[in-house]
C-alpha cells in the first residue's frame, strides 16, 4: 500500500478521495513488519521454485 502509492501521506489523501476514514501513521508502521515479512517469505519461496525449474531444465537437455 505505502509503496504503491508513494507513502502515507498519499494514502491518506487516496483514502479521504474515496471518503474514508485516514490510518494512523503509527498503524501504518505497526502493519509493516509482519506483512514485510511475509512478502520476504513469498519472494523467497517464488525464488527457490524458478531456481528448482531452472535446474530441471538445464539438467532435462544434458
Amino acid at each position: 500500500m505505502i509503496d504503491g502509492l508513494g507513502g502515507a501521506v498519499k494514502v491518506n489523501n487516496y483514502l479521504s478521495t474515496l471518503d474514508m476514514k485516514e490510518v494512523h501513521p503509527e498503524n501504518l508502521k505497526l502493519m509493516e513488519n509482519p506483512v514485510g515479512e511475509f512478502i520476504e517469505a513469498v519472494a523467497k519461496e517464488s525464488a527457490k521454485d524458478a531456481g528448482q525449474e531452472n535446474m530441471a531444465s538445464k539438467t532435462s537437455s544434458l
